[in-house]
């Protein structure tokens, strides 16, 4: 997950990331097709003080690009098309809520980074890159069941030894970088959910409500409030470590889950 090693660092290479709030659901039925829900807002008043020139949705008429969305689409797998998109808005933040329809699941990735392709907000506004790191899933059918595996890759590609990798990122000890650093990633979220359609038989899954795992969770906010584990995280995970080796450090936080490197769901 590059996305989540960066943040735990506060090392994100983007000042923009705090202004995100994103989130997907995946919902796949017994034969393996279903759809994704994508709902990805930015906070307009942020993203306009630190950069006075960006575009308002207001400003574009229809803040939706279909053309970048199809694009999305052809990048999450085989099959995988458009269905509809509409404008969204939730307390100050405004983006676009998408949803996605796939045939086979084993065909489909989906990023683990919050993107705003398909949405004319300015800085926003290019063509969605390749999915690196992706979410990728495997479903075979078992006699009266479907058993779905959902596959995270544990280490970042392209990434070093543990030993070659720097520890760096702002000094979290410093009061003032602290706040700066609330400051800008206050309202970032990010959520992957799976919906099964159907009635869950057994899953190693971590955070399981009804037929809906939570996949992954992150509310900055939350972990920011949490000095210590942020001293933990700054001295001991840096930006090349596993996932596996990521999730100990966040075991007890509000506001972040997260599950894998693999996920397993039986379901019918």
């Amino acid at each position: 997950m590059r996305t989540i090693r960066a943040l735990l660092l506060v090392a994100a290479s983007t000042t923009l990331a705090g202004c995100i709030n994103s989130a997907t659901l995946i919902t796949v039925k017994p034969d393996g097709s279903g759809t994704v829900e994508q709902s990805t807002l930015v906070n307009i008043g942020g993203m306009k003080a630190m950069m006075p020139g960006m575009t308002q949705p207001g400003q574009s008429g229809n803040p939706v690009n279909e053309a970048d969305l199809k694009r999305a689409a052809e990048r999450m797998g085989k099959g995988v098309r458009l269905v509809s998109a509409e404008p969204a808005k939730a307390g100050g933040f405004e983006g676009v809520k998408a949803v996605f329809a796939f045939d086979d699941i084993n065909q489909l990735q989906v990023s683990q980074d919050p993107s705003m392709s398909g949405s004319t907000t300015g800085v926003f506004a290019s063509a969605p890159p390749p999915v690196e790191n992706p979410v990728k899933f495997s479903l075979k059918r078992d006699g009266g069941t479907s058993v779905l595996t959902v596959q995270f890759q544990d280490k970042p590609a392209g990434a070093t030894t543990p030993s070659d990798t720097p520890q760096g990122g702002p000094d979290m000890t410093d009061p003032m970088v602290l706040n700066m650093v609330k400051t800008m990633f206050d309202g970032f979220k990010i959520g992957i959910d799976l919906q099964v359609v159907g009635t869950i038989v057994k899953t190693n899954a971590e955070y399981v409500n009804g037929s809906r795992l939570t996949l992954l969770e992150m509310d900055l906010g939350q972990l920011f409030q949490d000095q210590e584990k942020l001293k933990a995280l700054q001295g001991k995970v840096g930006p090349g470590a596993s996932l596996s080796e990521v999730k100990p450090y966040l075991k007890d936080v509000k506001g972040i889950k997260i599950d894998g490197p693999t996920v397993t769901v039986e379901f019918r």
